[in-house]
């Protein structure tokens, strides 16, 4: 006969030791234990001085784990850190990643908490950056990249943004570490996977790239995203049907969106990425379209949308930016094409001036869903971009009738409404935080030191929201401008010297 169970033992009742569980566990609705089970404790001791106490610093060292931050050494608010006080419930208990270290476990949960909401304007359950890791499900190499940008977002979040040397807080060293490591793999794994595609690997190849373009944002915004942006455009020459509707997928779990919207965001990112980080690159530079703009084909809603920019405003902003790179190939004689091109300019400011903001805000909220989507908030949000598009078309134009010997009235006006519109949106953090291109362009417009320290001031609040270091290089390339506009008294450049990518 068995001996007496430990649960009957406990409870001080005579074990019928029938079997396991005993009828008496069984009927009580307990677990049987035959012995004494183990028991988890905060701390190293159930009982005594040491109860409660844990040797936090011995384990994460031992295991490698990222500390939680000093929230005093931390520029921005508590939201940063609640990803990191929590337990990981989806690190931990998906079985798709069981068989990830526990570091890799944190980060995909630091991502799923922190990261998915941070790169879209609205939060919701169709959140198609946290609909990847639906993707990642069957893709190492898209998971290795997911992992890698947040490990990288996790070591940002310990810098301030005036800081000037390149320490690290120590609590974040392994987290610095680990995101060079994750990158590694994550590039030597997608290099595989090009060496060697598989028509279901499609759409995570085009995710893990796309992925790798934040993660150089999240480094510095400079010249790396272009790489990625020409493998991807690249991959489409390739195949286009990865982009097509109807063609073949592989997620598993949807996660809150269709593969055929998932597929599509992805394909806006890159158009968007293309567009905003070519305005303002050179000539041999400037990265070319991988998927047209089409508003018809490529609409999406606006809890889809990553910088809330209406698809109208991104296609004046290319078509400008064709303008001002065709300016150097004119030739200086021919005035009847430079002047047809000064008159097809002032046509697209036209029609960029007279779109309705507040339009379109109200049609982009249709959806029962989007009920807590302030529509004055959002129309907001795209008056800054359509005035940004308007500024930046206007320096265009003044460098095409600077061709002809004709100076353009100055627009400083814009200037002025565009950081009011920046100042409206200040306390509204989820739309202040697509905010970088417009200041930075009113930055390139700055006459005054109130003007500058204004500037400066909107790109710190945007360095508290994101940790993206892109800004940073932001303010030292907008300041590397003011002292050259104030040294030689000439206008900004319309080409900044390096390839910044500004979202």
């Amino acid at each position: 006969m068995r001996a007496a169970c430990w649960t009957c033992r406990k409870r001080t009742i005579q074990c019928d030791r029938t079997g396991n569980p005993c009828s008496k566990c069984e009927k009580a609705g307990l677990e049987c234990f035959e012995t004494r089970p183990l028991r988890w404790v905060k701390g190293v001791a159930i009982r005594g001085k040491m109860r409660g106490h844990a040797l936090e610093e011995d384990y994460k060292v031992a295991n490698r784990v990222p500390s939680p931050p000093k929230l005093e050494s931390i520029s921005s608010c508590v939201e940063k850190s609640l990803a990191l006080t929590r337990p990981p419930p989806f690190a931990l208990q998906d079985p798709s990643i069981e068989d990830l270290d526990w570091s890799s476990r944190f980060y995909l949960n630091y991502y799923n908490i922190r990261i998915a909401k941070l790169f879209i304007l609205y939060d919701s359950p169709s959140n198609p950056f946290r609909s990847l890791l639906a993707y990642a499900v069957d893709s190492p190499t898209l998971k290795m990249s997911i992992v890698a940008v947040a490990a990288r977002h996790f070591a940002n979040s310990a810098r301030s943004f005036n800081q000037t040397d390149d320490a690290s807080s120590p609590r974040f060293v392994n987290a610095n570490v680990d995101a060079l490591h994750f990158k590694k793999r994550a590039i030597k794994a997608l290099s595989s996977s090009l060496s060697h595609p598989e028509p279901s690997q499609k759409d995570a190849i085009m995710a893990t790239i796309l992925l790798l373009i934040f993660l150089d944002i999240l480094e510095s915004g400079i010249d790396g995203w272009k790489y990625h942006l020409h493998g991807a455009e690249g991959l489409v020459k390739i195949s286009q049907s990865m982009l097509e509707p109807g063609a073949s997928g592989h997620i598993t779990s949807d996660s809150g969106g269709t593969v055929e919207e998932t597929r599509r965001f992805v394909a806006r990112q890159f158009a968007l990425v293309s567009t905003i980080g070519g305005a303002l690159s050179s000539s041999k530079s400037r990265p070319e379209s991988c998927i047209n703009l089409d508003e018809g084909k490529y609409q999406e809603s606006i809890i889809r949308s990553f910088l809330g920019c209406p698809a109208f405003l991104l296609q004046a902003t290319r078509y400008f930016s064709i303008q001002r790179h065709a300016i150097k190939n004119l030739q200086m004689h021919d005035d009847a094409l430079t002047q047809e091109r000064i008159r097809e300019t002032q046509s697209m400011l036209h029609l960029t001036a007279d779109f309705d903001c507040v339009e379109w805000a109200s049609n982009a909220v249709q959806s029962k869903d989007l009920q807590t989507v302030d529509i004055e908030k959002l129309s907001l949000l795209s008056e800054a971009y359509r005035t940004a598009t308007l500024i930046y078309g206007n320096r265009v134009l003044r460098a095409l009738m600077a061709s002809t010997g004709t100076v353009i009235s100055d627009y400083h006006g814009l200037v002025r409404q565009l950081f009011d519109v920046i100042d409206a949106l200040k306390y509204e953090n989820s739309l202040f935080k697509c905010l970088l291109w417009p200041t930075f362009i009113a930055g390139l417009e700055c006459q005054n030191e109130s003007e500058q320290q204004q500037v400066m001031r909107h790109l710190k609040t945007l360095w508290d929201l994101t940790c993206c270091l892109n800004i940073i290089n932001a303010s030292t390339i907008v300041q590397g401008c003011w002292r050259q506009k104030h040294f030689d008294g000439n206008p900004v450049p319309d080409v900044i010297g390096q390839d910044l990518l500004l979202v």
